[in-house]
């Protein structure tokens, strides 16, 4: 049986077509009047539009509000219906069915495009907090950086890593011999420090223009490199300073560390592989020669050891503190394969409703099918079929669509689709008839919008947090077959994104898509079977 796919490590949204959610035709002038919602504040009125200028757009919105100023009026703001992202009308052709006009004072500063602050934690701990990464090369510093702010970012925490062999590659060139790394290179010592101070300064304007976490990853592999990290962060008057020393005493994993990482790092682009690997030894022995572990005992740490294996903490105190601890209780580094796909077509996607419990149309039978038949082919392939595990939300289209699969499976309420409450069961054509003003508000912040009686995309991102850590404590693939807006949630965990860009995500139907996590981003592909 063949499957057509698209493998790529980052792939572009668009390349995730949804059939059933394709983009509303362009208003023409002349055409058939098209539904749109006027927006003042928290009011909502719907109007039939038929015009043919903006001078006609302004006319209408009077009617609808006579009781708003002329002379207040301004150009109204609109969300792109691709991009999402709010810019001012500046033509009627932007139109399209449903879309919500906001009539409101201008952004300062800012303007109006915009990035909202995390809701994620709303606490009362709101220290700022430096993660300083410790460790040799090769043991997985900057693989549990990116863990750790991509967990962070997708709770709405803002959080950023500095890494400093980035800024070496931009300003000295990525190729530098393994002998610049030397401990009595002068030369390439006072280059390395040149570059960690500029790391450290961008760091601190970053926390101090919004910023919430920190993490600042290089080797800092010695006394004198952390001192260095410490005074500075104390002399800005952040205090929350926690050092993350990753240990590895696994032979194997700094072997696959090596060959797998490395050579995928910019550092050894386009080198010669064998060459690579024997460069890169010889940079791990120089900072071996020069390696002090933590042994301060005043300092806030977390060692890792062998990537999660053994933890150990010293003066950690906390909520977030905390929560990033048991974030890394839960990793490793063991590579396998995530395969996400929304449930077969059911009997509310053939009528487009959204919510409910029904069964699955012919199609998602079909789907059902191909989707056993490609499970098979990839446990086949991986050797172990016991391996793989399978998991479901508690619906009855996510359930039947993997009943085909005879693998262990789980039925997870945190993978059930998002609660549309009193809109249950409706269309969306529906909603914007009878519910204008809900239609509206969600149309303008979809990401924080909650259902009357139901949730928001921020409710399923708490509840998917349990979910989350499992799969980063799962060693073996997993299938997950669930629905939409979980599903673009933990696609958005995966790949980095931030909160605000998860409601956006296309998943289309009768497709899987598999996420290798790596260490420099994730290998993703996109594989349709129907």
């Amino acid at each position: 049986m063949a499957f057509s796919l698209n493998a790529t490590m980052s792939p572009p949204l668009s390349a995730l077509s949804t059939p059933h959610l394709s983009a509303p035709p362009r208003y023409r002038v002349g055409g058939e009047p098209v539904m749109i919602f006027f927006k003042v504040r928290d009011r909502v009125k719907k109007a039939m539009f038929s015009g043919s200028s903006l001078a006609d757009l302004n006319k209408a919105f009077l009617e609808k509000f006579p009781e708003f100023p002329k002379e207040s009026m301004r150009p109204f703001n609109i969300v792109h219906r691709e991009s999402k992202i709010i810019y001012e009308l500046d033509e009627v052709e932007d139109l399209y069915p449903t879309v919500v006009l906001e009539m409101r004072k201008a952004e300062k500063e800012e303007g109006i495009i915009r990035k909202r602050s995390g809701t994620g934690y709303t606490g009362i701990e709101r220290d700022k907090i430096v993660l300083v990464m410790v460790g040799l090369p090769a043991r997985g510093k900057t693989y549990v950086a990116r863990k750790i702010a991509r967990f962070l970012t997708w709770l709405g925490i803002p959080t950023k890593v500095f890494n400093v062999g980035e800024y070496r590659r931009d300003r000295l060139g990525a190729q530098q011999p393994h002998d610049f790394f030397a401990p009595e290179n002068t030369e390439g010592q006072k280059a390395r420090l040149h570059m960690a101070v500029a790391a450290l300064d961008d760091m601190i304007t970053w926390l101090f223009k919004g910023g919430r976490v920190a993490i600042y990853d290089a080797t800092n592999s010695t006394v004198e490199r952390r001192a260095l990290v410490s005074s500075r962060c104390s002399r800005e008057g952040i205090n929350k300073v926690i050092f993350i020393e990753s240990l590895c005493d696994s032979k194997e994993i700094v072997e696959a560390n090596i060959r797998e990482t490395k050579l995928r790092s910019p550092d050894y682009e386009k080198m010669d592989p064998e060459a690579a690997v024997k460069d890169f030894r010889e940079r791990i022995k120089h900072y071996e020669r020069a390696y002090e572990t933590i042994n301060d005992e005043k300092l806030q740490f977390i060692k890792l050891f062998d990537v999660g294996r053994t933890v150990i903490m010293n003066n950690i105190t906390g909520y977030l503190p905390g929560r990033v601890v048991f974030f890394l209780m839960n990793l490793h580094l063991q590579q396998r394969p995530i395969w996400i796909t929304r449930h077969g077509e059911s009997e509310f996607n053939a009528v487009e409703k959204i919510g409910g419990d029904p069964d699955l149309t012919q199609a998602g039978d079909n789907y059902a099918h191909l989707l056993a038949a490609w499970v098979a082919e990839q446990t086949k392939a991986l050797g172990d079929q016991n391996e793989v595990t399978v998991w479901t939300s508690t619906l009855k289209r996510a359930i039947r669509t993997a009943q085909y699969i005879p693998l262990p499976k789980l039925h997870l309420r945190g993978l059930d689709e998002i609660d549309a409450g009193v809109c249950d069961s409706m269309t969306y054509q529906e909603i914007a008839e009878s519910m204008p003003e809900e239609f509206a508000a969600r149309a303008s912040d979809k990401l924080s919008y909650r259902y009357p009686r139901g949730e928001s995309y921020e409710d399923v991102i708490q509840r998917l947090e349990p979910v989350m850590l499992e799969l980063e404590r799962t060693r073996h693939p997993v299938l997950i077959v669930s629905h939409q807006a979980p599903l673009r949630c933990l696609y958005g965990y995966l790949m980095g994104m931030d909160q605000e860009e998860c409601p956006f995500i296309p998943i289309p139907l009768h497709t899987v898509i598999s996420i290798v996590p790596k260490a420099y981003g994730c290998e993703v592909k996109s594989i349709k079977l129907l």
